[in-house]
């Protein structure tokens, strides 16, 4: 008897420990079609850092970055990025560095980020960047290429009656 009921509770074990990988595997092929979208984002804010670097365009202090804050005024690209880090921190620093992030007015495909850089100590801004950043097509919706914009107009604007 006592034999069955440790076969038991070792098969009991052995298909809970299988159903605990499988659902694991799901979840992180799940998670991982989700992250695309972050991480195609990351990569294009990542590159354009680089093109500013390469063109000395980073403000001074640039390297002296302890900590990042993102501040979205853009929805869609906090359901985008979230929380996923842009760039590394020197623990030596002593400037905080805000990023944020705008959707330009009229613009479906275009991002734009301010970069401030803050004295932690004073809190006075010693440096700030803005970029504009065209998004690839996979991040965001293009507008019907068919329908104009009078048609968008008339289907928003009422007719005046005469």
């Amino acid at each position: 008897m006592k034999i069955l009921l440790a076969l038991f509770f070792l098969l009991v074990g052995g298909a809970l420990a299988w159903l605990s990988l499988n659902s694991e595997d799901r979840s992180e092929s799940s998670s991982e079609a989700s992250s695309h979208n972050s991480n195609t984002l990351q990569m294009l804010l990542i590159a354009d850092l680089k093109k500013a670097a390469q063109a000395k365009e980073l403000p001074a202090f640039w390297d002296q970055v302890l900590e990042v804050r993102y501040i979205y005024h853009s929805q869609r690209v906090h359901r985008i990025l979230g929380n996923n880090p842009v760039m590394a921190i020197n623990k030596k620093g002593g400037k905080r560095l805000l990023v944020e992030f705008f959707d330009e007015p009229g613009a479906a495909d275009i991002v734009m980020v301010r970069y401030n850089l803050v004295d932690i100590v004073s809190g006075n801004t010693v440096g700030e960047m803005n970029r504009r950043l065209q998004l690839p097509t996979s991040l965001y919706t293009p507008p019907d290429a068919n329908a104009s914009s009078t048609d968008a107009h008339r289907k928003t604007v009422p007719a005046l009656r005469k």
